[in-house]
């Protein structure tokens, strides 16, 4: 089979452009894979990664347009399956071997799905997931949003300026549609309201990428075997490219700032402030192809070298992020980050150089036609679709399926005491309510089974991701993410009816969880636990809810909560374990001042060595009890409640 000639109307090679990748790349790792203190707007890096793709593609596209007058779709779907493709099936394996190996979130399977068919943010938004579950529920899949933003782009564009092609105005037609995309998405991510599709909406993104199809059109870069004049030589003047270099430098402090400040829950995030963020990129890309200090700092060598690897590294280094998590390996947060990067860098490397450049660059000579890659290419999707669909299962499925266990019943069913197995055989267990948010539901899940429901009946009263605080303020995780809250989640005056209605109750417990940590949304504002505004809410609040509990309850107990890890920043607010300490000082106040309240303190089994020094049995968030140590940690907690 012959390989296709080379084209001749090709964008020259710009190193500048390979290290504004390697930085873009630098911020997204250091965002995952370190704590989110160190760069809590390190998500902007795939900003920057969208507006440059607008800017390379569009620049590729038009090139080939002005050269040779026509747009050869074929091959411009193939380049893209050969440059793609190999690595992203590589880490579909990857990611499918440890969902088969280890714990993994449900939606692994789903997230695998879309990233093999570029729907993945579409997949998510469906699911009504946000950007804040990376780090709360981690799917080593969930990063393949953005690269599914990138090829839905990839697969309409070149249509579009095909179209303008033949009718001659295909510069023109990039220009004011690019200009016409970036108000529309602007005005669209403004107008939803909604911080998730704000940021994983396709339509919403759009104005990054089209600010880089703007800069395509307006700047001719350099055609390989012109020479070395530079970018837009036909605009270079000595007034302009010092000031081209000038805004550069300006733009690298700014988008540092904006990196180092940033978080998910700044409001200009959700409301079309990615596009603002855009024209930074805009600079930026185009500083890296003039003279000057940015131009300069992207050429360094390892930002080149990593900006050649950043695709893998994008790809790689979010599964290992999962699979090198706490508790699975035990290190402080540096020394885990430098593993992680170690081990992300050494895997893009591996694809890099034995798999996708010997594809790309014909040394598999079967796959340099068009039509030959692209039919390898769809075969080879259709397979690893197959194969993800058949071989992974649907969600995960506990070995302990929630209230499958003989001693738990489910809250909302009224009129029993006691579970069916007990019913009729002799006298009746004790019945204990436990009441509070996703801590004690998922302790219940996952070490119900453990009970005996000849000696107790536990009444599951929990409601995860809602601790049934009145008037269900809105809560913000570490990483600055909004908590939305489930639809069922009311306020305790109306969420705990149901649970006592037609039950003879010995123990209520309220079990405080990570809810409580957080800031939350009180008179308009945003207030932490040692906040007095805070304080006095909450305290206020429980003691309501205890004496509530006296009247529907023999004996009431207010269970403590311990500290959160050190890992559980994306969780929990950096000052996290202050916070703690604030909480469990307002619950014991609360607790004094209702009277006759029994108050165990969860610390005493899972730190009794003290705050700094707790037992290894947290999951990946550092926050829930991870399902083989939670039999243990209910047992103790029942027993406790029952003394």
């Amino acid at each position: 089979m012959t390989a296709e000639p080379r084209a001749r109307h090709t964008i020259a090679h710009q190193p500048g452009l390979d290290g504004l990748r390697g930085l873009a790349v630098v911020v997204v790792v250091v965002f995952h894979a370190g704590p989110p203190s160190w760069m809590p707007g390190g998500f902007l890096g795939v900003s920057t990664f969208f507006t440059l793709s607008g800017f390379l593609i569009g620049s590729l596209v038009l090139v080939e347009v002005s050269g040779a007058g026509r747009l050869d779709l074929g091959r411009f779907w193939a380049r893209r399956v050969r440059r793609l493709l190999p690595a992203l099936l590589l880490a579909t394996f990857a990611i499918a071997v440890m969902a088969r190996t280890i714990d993994v979130a449900a939606a692994t399977r789903a997230d695998l799905l879309g990233g093999l068919t570029y729907s993945t943010n579409w997949v998510q938004l469906a699911a009504g997931r946000s950007y804040g579950d990376l780090f709360q529920a981690p799917s080593p899949a969930t990063h393949l949003w953005s690269l599914a933003i990138e090829e839905q782009f990839y697969a309409l564009f070149p249509l579009a300026v095909w179209a303008l092609a033949r009718r001659g105005g295909a510069r023109a037609g990039v220009l004011w549609g690019g200009a016409a995309a970036f108000v529309a998405g602007t005005s669209y991510a403004w107008a939803v309201h909604d911080p998730d599709v704000a940021y994983l909406s396709t339509f919403a993104r759009v104005p990054e990428i089209a600010a880089g199809l703007v800069l395509a059109a307006l700047v001719r870069p350099r055609v390989e075997g012109e020479g070395a004049q530079g970018v837009g030589s036909r605009t270079g003047s000595r007034i302009v490219t010092p000031a081209v270099a000038t805004a550069g430098v300006v733009a690298l402090v700014v988008g540092g700032l904006a990196v180092c400040r940033t978080t998910l829950a700044d409001e200009w995030i959700g409301s079309g402030g990615l596009a603002g963020f855009s024209l930074v990129s805009v600079v930026l890309v185009l500083a890296s192809m003039r003279p000057g200090p940015v131009r300069w700092l992207l050429r360094l060598a390892p930002l080149r070298w990593l900006g050649l690897l950043s695709y893998g590294l994008y790809l790689f280094h979010w599964p290992v992020v999962v699979l090198l998590g706490r508790p699975r390996v035990d290190l402080a947060p540096g020394p885990l980050f430098v593993l992680r990067v170690v081990v992300s860098v050494a895997a893009a490397t591996a694809s890099y150089l034995l798999v996708e450049q010997p594809i790309r660059h014909g040394r598999m000579p079967s796959l340099m036609t068009s039509s030959a890659a692209l039919r390898y290419g769809g075969a080879a999707l259709a397979v690893a679709i197959t194969a993800v669909a058949l071989t992974l299962p649907r969600s995960r499925v506990s070995d302990h399926p929630r209230l499958a266990a003989p001693a738990v019943v489910p809250g909302t069913a009224s009129g029993t005491d006691a579970p069916p197995s007990t019913v009729g055989s002799g006298p009746r267990p004790p019945v204990v309510v436990v009441l509070g948010d996703s801590v004690p539901n998922w302790l219940v899940r996952d070490g119900g089974h453990a009970l005996d429901p000849a000696e107790v009946s536990l009444v599951d009263g929990t409601s995860e991701g809602c601790d049934g605080a009145e008037g269900s303020p809105t809560g913000r995780a570490g990483t600055g993410t909004v908590v939305t809250l489930p639809p069922t989640c009311t306020g305790w005056r109306t969420q705990y009816p149901p649970v006592f209605a037609g039950r003879d109750v010995e123990v209520a417990a309220l079990v405080v969880g990570t809810g409580a940590v957080l800031d939350r949304k009180l008179d308009g504002s945003f207030h932490g636990p040692c906040d007095p505004v805070a304080r006095d809410w909450y305290r206020a609040d429980v003691e309501a809810r205890l004496t509530y509990l006296h009247d529907h309850a023999d004996r009431v107990a207010l269970v403590l909560p311990a500290w959160a890890e050190d890992w559980s920043g994306w969780v929990n607010p950096s000052d996290h374990v202050a916070r703690t300490d604030c909480v469990r000082t307002t619950l014991r106040a609360a607790a004094a001042a209702v009277g006759k309240v029994t108050v165990v303190d969860l610390a005493d089994e899972l730190c009794p060595q003290g705050r700094d020094a707790c037992q290894p049995v947290r999951e990946t968030d550092g926050v829930h009890i991870d399902p083989d140590d939670a039999p243990e940690v209910l047992r103790w907690l029942v027993t406790r409640l029952l003394a």
